[in-house]
């Protein structure tokens, strides 16, 4: 920690993802996008890379530091200052504060949602076993939804009362659809919609794509609409945007992979208890936002099942 070159503190990272340092020499100068008790958002070519501790998982773009050096980066990197990429010594400079995140000796990582075929008592066993974790103590999702009264009306085919969970039903509806139209219309909606970093909309949207991932819920066509509106429009935080990117590419952080493999195989309360409850407790609602997006996927997926049952 004591080491300087040309004055500057030598943070060594402690691990990062693995496509970092590529991503980093395409775009090698940037500035400090925020500061967070946990870490900094460093934006680099219109992209977000996060420096901080693994407080909420491994982050497909996180570059994670051991807890006694975080107070080095926090409490000394300021918003918008300047930031370079140094690729000979695998460094990010901050000069302004004469500190310096080393990825020399870090290990990489990377964390995949490996595509499988889920049966169907085994997505109804789940479905159930998700639902009951869920509604065992009252959980609100960030836009108020009561997730036990949303599924039963929706299970039961009984329109819903309020507007978010007409636009929720109407989502799962749009999504596997062809319709265009539709599709960007529910989208719109929650896109941005919530308070926050990551808002609830988009949280939901990520828990969506994680179960997409691993079993294929959207058609070509919702695919390549949400694809469209997060990459051309600016709909939502720099952040929500950033985690809806990786996801769009099959990419999440550690603790959304292992929960949404966990729930698109064979499983048990023993096994996946604990994966959601970690994943819950993350962030005010991001963390059951995320798995009440899961939960939706898997509803998405019930419906597509019974149809090809017809």
């Amino acid at each position: 920690m004591n080491d300087q070159i040309v004055n500057e503190m030598i943070i060594p990272a402690k691990e990062y993802e693995q496509r970092i340092p590529l991503l980093l020499s395409e775009h090698s100068a940037g500035r400090v996008h925020s500061v967070f008790q946990n870490g900094v958002n460093v934006q680099m070519g219109g992209r977000l890379f996060f420096i901080g501790t693994k407080k909420n998982g491994e982050l497909p773009f996180g570059v994670h530091l051991s807890s006694d050096a975080l107070p080095y980066i926090v409490g000394t990197v300021k918003q918008d200052s300047p930031v370079k990429w140094e690729a000979g010594p695998q460094e990010l400079v901050f000069q302004a504060a004469s500190i310096a995140v080393s990825l020399a000796e870090a290990a990489p990582f990377h964390w995949e949602v490996p595509f499988r075929q889920l049966e169907a008592q085994d997505l109804t066993h789940n479905l159930t076993l998700l639902l009951s974790i869920l509604i065992e103590e009252p959980i609100a999702t960030g836009m108020e939804v009561d997730i036990e009264e949303f599924v039963t009306a929706y299970l039961e085919g009984v329109q819903p009362a309020g507007e978010t969970d007409r636009k929720i039903t109407e989502l799962l509806a749009a999504l596997p659809s062809s319709d265009e139209k539709d599709i960007e219309k529910s989208l719109r909606f929650f896109l941005g919609r919530g308070q926050g970093l990551t808002p609830s909309g988009d949280d939901h949207l990520v828990g969506i794509l994680a179960i997409h991932t691993a079993v294929g819920l959207l058609s070509p066509e919702a695919f390549r609409v949400l694809r469209r509106l997060v990459s051309d429009e600016q709909l939502t935080t720099d952040v929500g945007r950033e985690y809806l990117l990786y996801a769009l590419e099959g990419r999440f952080s550690s603790t959304v992979v292992k929960v949404s493999c966990a729930l698109t195989e064979k499983t048990d309360n023993k096994t996946v208890r604990p994966l959601i409850e970690e994943l819950i407790d993350m962030g005010h609602s991001s963390g059951v936002d995320t798995v009440f997006g899961m939960l939706l996927g898997l509803l998405i997926q019930r419906r597509k099942l019974e149809w090809l049952k017809k």
